[in-house]
């Protein structure tokens, strides 16, 4: 057999192909990392899984300031905070409006005194046995407003909404003292019995701002059942305080008004505060049954206290002042109670995501 003649030869080294580049050579390193076996291919072996620890500084200064958890993270668009001022300046509105026909006017002097009258008249043989029962009906108004509070701090623990509360309740009742006593000087026309002025009607008032400090207070979902039962409280308050003889009708308007224009302030303050923001509860819905009724009631209640006043200043029907100032006042928290309801759905809008250049 011939003899095969083998060769060692040296391994391959691989080709490499040059290229001219006017560039200077970059050095590239490709690091090859090995893959992690299937937890499968490990048979009788628990699949582990190893987290490495990042380990960020936590910041500080002025950073540590401004954290997510410390920001507010929506704001009230421009069309919400609209809302409040004409909402604000339509209360405001009739409340001079109603000051200055029923207090600084003949007519209005007029036709709340005949309303007076005819309240007296015809609760005559009633009122002394009614005067306790609703003397005690603002107590009441206090009573509940008072231990829903305490209920609410204790169970949502709202401390801020209702100091906002106490404020606009306090400052309803300042108010309404103020233009009693010290702002409004009713002219003498020889119509009223008592010179004096008597408006706004302080009773009326402290039920309405109690209930209203209530209202504030109160998580978002519950506060239209509130208003609801805030403007019977109200109601029945205003009513008590004339068949008492102790206001006229215009009085107990006037406290309306002063109460609800404080109260849309404190609503238009909640907004930009961040215990409100904490608060999910969605009220985007809120009154879509309850609103149109409400504002259904006050056009009618409307309608029929201009038709009634008529009948009343030319004296074609008997009764006509009382009822027309009944659903005065009716009319009056119908619209307010309304305006508190809808100003509730608005949602506030999310903050863009920039950062201030002087937090650098």
């Amino acid at each position: 057999m011939g003899h095969r003649n083998f060769t060692h030869s040296e391994p391959s080294q691989p080709r490499t192909q040059k290229l001219s580049v006017d560039t200077e050579p970059t050095e590239v390193i490709l690091t090859h990392q090995p893959r992690a076996a299937h937890p499968s291919s490990q048979l009788g072996q628990p699949a582990t899984t190893q987290h490495t620890p990042v380990d960020a500084p936590a910041p500080s200064g002025r950073m540590a300031a401004i954290r997510p958890s410390n920001l507010r993270q929506t704001r009230p668009s421009a069309w919400t905070v609209l809302q409040h001022l004409l909402a604000l300046a339509l209360t405001l509105g009739a409340l001079a409006t109603t000051i200055w026909f029923f207090v600084m006017t003949p007519l209005g002097q007029t036709l709340d005194e005949l309303a007076f009258n005819e309240y007296a008249y015809q609760f005559l043989t009633v009122q002394p046995q009614s005067l306790q029962v609703l003397d005690q009906i603002p107590t009441a108004a206090g009573v509940f407003a008072v231990v829903g509070l305490i209920f609410v701090l204790l169970w949502k623990h709202r401390f801020v909404p209702a100091l906002v509360g106490l404020a606009v309740a306090l400052a309803a009742n300042a108010t309404t003292q103020i233009l009693k006593n010290v702002i409004i000087q009713k002219p003498d026309y020889d119509i009223h019995m008592a010179p004096l002025n008597s408006a706004p009607s302080g009773h009326t008032t402290f039920a309405a701002a109690a209930v209203s400090m209530l209202f504030l207070a109160s998580p978002k979902r519950l506060r239209p059942a509130i208003a609801v039962i805030g403007m019977l409280f109200t109601l029945a308050a205003g009513y008590s305080t004339i068949i008492n003889g102790w206001h006229r009708p215009a009085d107990v308007v006037a406290a309306i008004l002063v109460t609800t224009s404080w109260t849309v302030l404190g609503l238009g303050t909640l907004r930009f505060l961040r215990s409100e923001e904490l608060d999910l509860g969605n009220t985007q819905r809120s009154g879509l049954i309850m609103i149109p009724l409400l504002v259904i009631a006050g056009c009618f209640l409307g309608f029929c206290t201009v038709a009634l006043y008529i009948l009343a200043y030319a004296q074609t029907m008997s009764g006509s002042a009382l009822m027309g100032a009944t659903c005065l006042i009716a009319c009056i928290a119908s619209f307010s109670t309304a305006a508190l309801i809808g100003l509730l759905r608005s949602q506030n809008k999310q903050r863009k995501a920039y950062t201030k250049v002087w937090t650098y």
